[in-house]
């Protein structure tokens, strides 16, 4: 008798967890409604992020000016700026076209300088970084993601920094992988990783690798690790990351963060 009791109990112990088990739209929904909302994430038309990147290079941390820009739907560009006395470069993507600029660079003992390069970048490889254009706040990609074209599952929980986040696999509607890891607490994205030419793209790096000759591999991975949120109009960005790509990993502050405030012209020119 009490071997039943305790298969029953069992048995509606695993009934009450599954009832109450959460879908991958459930957990977006709360990212949505922690990151501001889903009426006031798609109601952003631009957006420019201005941060401070702190990229470790040979032993010690080099501070550059980056920033990001965006029009929903027509424009993306990262900008960052000159290493060394060189000048900035950026990536360059629009609803039609690409383009990467690479600065002229100096020659260093017997390596030569280089000339000032502006490359288009292959069709196949500007749709591929097309999502760059959704401004829905700064993980556009899960705000409405099915109306997008986009697919998500819940790919179960792991601890990061000992929070427990849900996990979700978000594949484009290109095909590229990006995996979510979503606090279960604040609802708020803890964590972001992709791997070959997204994680290249995602590090910011992945045309002008390309540029340089330079192929990903498939198991070339990107990580993404928030440290702490700001809110901006009621939207919620964050505020401090890391972002780690094989060897180089970067700290980036986001110093000013401007929503709906138009653009400068001088971004949608190339030259």
């Amino acid at each position: 008798m009490k071997l039943r009791s305790g298969l029953f109990a069992l048995l509606l112990s695993f009934t009450v967890l599954f009832a109450h088990a959460q879908t991958a739209d459930e957990i977006i929904a709360k990212y949505e409604a922690a990151a501001g909302g889903r009426e006031k994430l798609e109601g952003i038309r631009y957006l420019e992020v201005n941060s401070n990147l702190g990229m470790a290079m040979m032993g010690r941390t080099i501070d550059l000016p980056l920033t990001l820009v965006r029009e929903k739907g027509k424009l993306f560009r990262r900008q960052i700026g000159g290493i060394m006395g060189m000048g900035d470069s950026f990536t360059m993507i629009t609803d039609t076209v690409g383009y990467v600029f690479i600065p002229a660079m100096r020659g260093f003992g017997d390596m030569q300088g280089t000339e000032a390069v502006t490359s288009r970048i292959p069709d196949a490889e500007v749709a591929a970084q097309q999502y760059e254009l959704d401004c829905a706040g700064a993980f556009g990609d899960l705000v409405n993601y099915a109306a997008k074209g986009h697919k998500a599952e819940l790919a179960g929980t792991e601890k990061i920094s000992k929070v427990v986040c849900n996990k979700i696999k978000l594949t484009l509607k290109t095909g590229q992988v990006v995996m979510y890891y979503i606090d279960s607490q604040t609802n708020l994205v803890k964590q972001m990783e992709a791997t070959g030419d997204m994680a290249a793209n995602m590090s910011g790096f992945g045309s002008m690798m390309k540029a340089f000759g330079r192929g990903m591999k498939k198991d070339d991975k990107a990580t993404l690790y928030v440290k702490e949120y700001k809110e901006i109009n009621g939207v919620k960005f964050p505020g401090k990351y890391t972002l780690s790509f094989g060897p180089i990993e970067s700290e980036i502050e986001n110093i000013s963060i401007k929503i709906n405030e138009g653009l400068d012209e001088k971004w949608y020119h190339v030259k």
